[in-house]
């Protein structure tokens, strides 16, 4: 993920070099901006289209999912010019009184098998020619017409169809993406195709078809039917998404824009993925550091449904990710009774929370739960230093600090579990937070690097979430005692 901040593309210093000088080698000129990074180029054109509400800090190379798709169909199209031409010809001399094989393959100087003899059958099957008893053959009503309006006799033949499909929308694309991406920040397609979806999609594949044949054929079936599909492979088109974060805490959303590799905006591509991130703040976590990401993903996503079931029931609004920061100070400093926090990894950013955490503890009966743990590994473990302080804490306060290792606690609860993704925050009987905040390890300063970690604050059933917390984990709920 490529991060970029404004205080990284200040303007050079003065070299003290003249004007003029700058422009007598070209050609150096032109080979910096060849060298330049695609995202750097992204960043100067665009980091202002936003405003100054908006600051553009994440620019991501993606792998944006589509799916090449051959089938067998049975097409059915204009002839070619040979053969309508011919076909004419034949209505006119049969009107002239050529009305028999001899006498038309005569008149045409060709024996009664040729070709173009042959192509009376396909008039005669189309009802444009008819024959009576003694062969002779007239133009009927429908054969005029055909002469009159110009038409042709469609023709049917076997072909494969090679197609594209947009992994997100369904969309039939016609064309090969024109570039394609070898990243590892490919987003995965949500669609299946099979059978079935060819049968479900098959208008928009049909238009499709005869949208690239300049309406000249159409699809009129499938040649083997479930045996139709020939193959199908995904290909991730090369793609480039901005993020543009809010600079206040004022709760605006994170805004993104998706260009291509030639930076031409792609507004389809743009809403799909904006819509996309507003119901996954996964949708752009890459990382490799998350050996079981797939299943700690899921767990956001039951939880995020959970998230709605919670907004339907009761008071709530959306936090940006700065303002988590103060969400945690205040729980810390103003609650009366307990205060809840749970997060993947405890890391050095904690150590800003120790006073406050101090100051809460001071006041007589409070309780402070703290669960953490994404695993067992060792690069996941608690910063030592910083542990050590809530260790000192522990000491000062008997009693009134629990710490859960859920990695631990899950050994004999959850023996399928190695340990939470999951992040909470719940103070008092006030409120709690759910979302992507990493509470114990984002430090979540406006300087510093932006994260995508949005979340929802909920102010109604905060005393049945408490006990729903500690039944889902089967923490002992004789700890709820406040």
């Amino acid at each position: 993920m490529n991060k970029w901040h404004n205080n990284k593309h200040n303007k050079k210093k003065d070299s003290g070099k003249k004007p003029f000088q700058a422009s007598r080698n070209p050609k150096v000129v032109f080979k910096k901006q060849k060298d330049q990074s695609k995202s750097s180029q992204l960043f100067e054109k665009y980091k202002d289209d936003f405003g100054d509400e908006y600051s553009l800090n994440d620019i991501i190379e993606i792998g944006y999912p589509l799916i090449e798709t051959n089938i067998d169909i049975i097409s059915s199209g204009k002839p070619s010019d040979i053969l309508q031409e011919i076909h004419i010809l034949l209505i006119e001399l049969v009107n002239t009184g050529l009305d028999s094989k001899e006498s038309l393959s005569h008149f045409l100087g060709v024996t009664e098998n040729d070709f173009v003899i042959d192509e009376l059958y396909a008039l005669l099957e189309n009802g444009i020619l008819a024959i009576s008893e003694d062969q002779k053959y007239r133009v009927t009503t429908k054969g005029e017409v055909f002469l009159q309006e110009k038409k042709f006799i469609p023709v049917t033949t076997q072909e494969d169809f090679t197609f594209y499909i947009d992994g997100f929308t369904k969309e039939i694309l016609a064309e090969a993406p024109s570039t394609t991406s070898n990243t590892a920040n490919r987003l995965l397609s949500t669609i299946k195709v099979d059978f079935d979806f060819i049968q479900e999609e098959w208008m928009h594949i049909n238009l499709c078809f005869t949208k690239i044949n300049s309406g000249d054929k159409e699809i009129v079936d499938l040649a083997n039917y479930k045996r139709s599909m020939n193959y199908r492979k995904e290909l991730f088109q090369k793609f480039f998404v901005l993020i543009y974060y809010p600079k206040d805490n004022s709760g605006k959303k994170i805004q993104l824009k998706v260009y291509n590799n030639d930076f031409k905006l792609l507004k389809k591509q743009t809403d799909t993925i904006s819509n996309l991130f507003a119901s996954n703040k996964f949708l752009f976590d890459f990382s490799s550091e998350l050996g079981e990401a797939e299943v700690y993903k899921k767990q956001f996503l039951d939880t995020s449904t959970e998230i709605k079931d919670d907004k339907l029931s009761g008071k709530y609004q959306d936090i940006s990710t700065f303002e988590h920061k103060a969400l945690i100070k205040d729980a810390l400093m103003t609650a009366e009774l307990a205060v809840y926090i749970e997060s993947p990894w405890i890391r050095r950013a904690t150590m800003e929370y120790i006073p406050a955490m101090d100051f809460f503890l001071r006041k007589k009966g409070t309780k402070l739960f703290i669960s953490y743990g994404i695993d067992s590994r060792s690069q996941n473990a608690p910063h030592p230093e910083t542990f050590a302080e809530i260790e000192k804490l522990k000491i000062k306060y008997p009693n009134r600090i629990v710490m859960i290792s859920l990695p631990d606690h899950f050994k004999s609860k959850f023996p399928n579990r190695n340990g939470s993704h999951r992040k909470l925050l719940i103070k008092d009987f006030d409120y709690y937070i759910k979302g992507s905040y990493n509470w114990l390890s984002y430090g979540g300063n406006e300087t510093a690097n932006y994260a995508v970690e949005e979340g929802t604050q909920f102010f109604s059933n905060v005393k049945e979430f408490w006990k729903k917390v500690f039944e889902d984990y089967k923490f002992d709920l004789e700890l709820l005692d406040f």
